[in-house]
């Protein structure tokens, strides 16, 4: 029994004593960041936050890196440190978010101006005159084929806008020979491959082609011939998923109606942890009653848990009805709890108990989490905690009452975790 307490406290007391400062450091880091953010200084919460990482990586001031660059209108890198951030976080609503939010950000409107020689000429952007050269206005982004006509010369050129970064086009008109037809903004760039247009019910929608973005609804997109995964995802929306084939040289259609809401969707808001936990451990009453050891279970919520604990000293038996709470969503953060037991007193060892009794409960400790994730989740336990009792039976055919002061740990393990 001493052993195993020995054994579990060691592991509790030793788990990175080395870091124990760079966590600190990164705690007062990340703090400052966030005192940045309130303040609307987002570079200097940037730096904070690369400073808490430098220290202790974790995928929170990755999220909090690409959100303040998004502030700072410099999406490109933004979408840099979101990517880093889905590699690094676990399954989550607020995950699934984020990977949507990086196809969002590189089809925001950008800046276009077009310039041709000489000016005055007629703007076409995808087949619609828009305005006259020199020409500037916010424009979605994605492929767009762009003209200018004047006086019947005409030149034109494709362009690709992303993450809002401004674009400049500069043509130069020439003869158009009305011998042949002008180039057609949707046909195909080679001759391996089709088109495929994508309308619905949801403008704005964003289209994932084979996992990669590929613009918003409506859209038609030059690409390669053959089978090609086709999802189409809004918030409010259930994300809308179909395979699309495509033919070379020609042009293929996808009609997506999509549904508000409902079950499964991956934009309806965060979901709740929910983890079934079972653990055990070892312990000492600090009250006298010697050593203790116990088995535990329950449920895991977020950064509660409910559980039942069933623990033996060499005079008592409890069982303990808990509700804990960790104060931080960190690895290691300290929790405070409370409940209600009731204890059973023995006369001797292989005895039957000669009485019970109950009292309220309350607790305090610190949790560590050596692994995270959607699956099994291994959590260290150091706990303290003071226990009332009254109406145990004694020797002398009373009863007693009094407080049992547990220390204890243990090594608890969550899992069938949902999201």
């Amino acid at each position: 029994m001493r052993f195993l307490l020995l054994v579990v406290c060691a592991v509790v007391l030793s788990a990175r004593p080395a870091l124990a400062d760079d966590r600190e450091e990164a705690r007062k880091a990340f703090a400052a960041g966030q005192a940045a953010d309130k303040s609307e200084d987002w570079q200097t919460a940037i730096e904070h936050y690369l400073r808490a990482y430098d220290l202790v990586p974790h995928h929170f001031a990755l999220y909090n890196i690409g959100r303040d660059y998004e502030r700072l209108g410099q999406l490109r890198e933004a979408a840099t440190w979101y990517q880093r951030y889905v590699e690094a976080a676990p399954p989550s609503g607020d995950r699934d978010k984020v990977q949507i939010l990086l196809g969002e950000l590189k089809v925001r409107p950008a800046k276009l101006t077009v310039k041709s020689t000489p000016s005055g000429a007629k703007v076409i952007i995808d087949g619609k005159k828009v305005g006259i050269t020199p020409f500037t206005a916010p424009i979605r982004g994605g492929g767009h084929r762009v003209a200018v006509e004047l006086d019947g010369e005409r030149d034109e050129r494709d362009v690709a806008l992303e993450y809002g970064e401004p674009e400049t086009v500069e043509l130069t008109l020439k003869a158009v020979s009305l011998s042949r037809p002008l180039p057609q903004r949707n046909a195909p760039p080679s001759s391996a491959q089709g088109i495929l247009v994508v309308r619905g019910d949801v403008p704005g929608a964003l289209i994932t082609i084979n996992e990669m973005p590929a613009g918003t609804v409506p859209m038609s997109i030059p690409i390669a011939e053959g089978q090609h995964r086709v999802k189409v995802t809004s918030f409010g929306y259930t994300p809308y998923e179909t395979t699309a084939y495509v033919t070379r040289g020609l042009e293929s259609s996808l009609d997506v109606q999509m549904t508000k809401g409902g079950l499964g969707s991956d934009v309806a808001g965060p979901k709740i942890q929910i983890g079934y936990m079972i653990g055990t451990g070892a312990g000492v009453d600090l009250q006298g009653d010697g050593a203790i050891v116990l088995f535990d279970f329950g449920v895991r919520v977020g950064q509660g848990d409910a559980v039942i604990r069933v623990g033996k000293a060499i005079g008592l038996t409890a069982v303990d009805f808990l509700v804990r709470w960790a104060i931080f969503k960190t690895r290691l953060s300290p929790y405070i709890g409370g409940g209600y037991s009731y204890v059973a007193s023995n006369d001797g060892a292989g005895s039957s108990s000669s009485g019970g009794g109950s009292g309220w409960e309350v607790v305090a400790g610190l949790r560590f989490d050596l692994t995270r994730g959607a699956g099994t989740t291994f959590s260290l336990i150091g706990e303290a905690g003071v226990r009332t009792y009254s109406g145990i039976s004694t020797s002398s055919g009373g009863t007693d009452s009094g407080i049992f002061v547990p220390f204890m740990g243990s090594l608890q393990i969550t899992f069938g975790r949902t999201r």
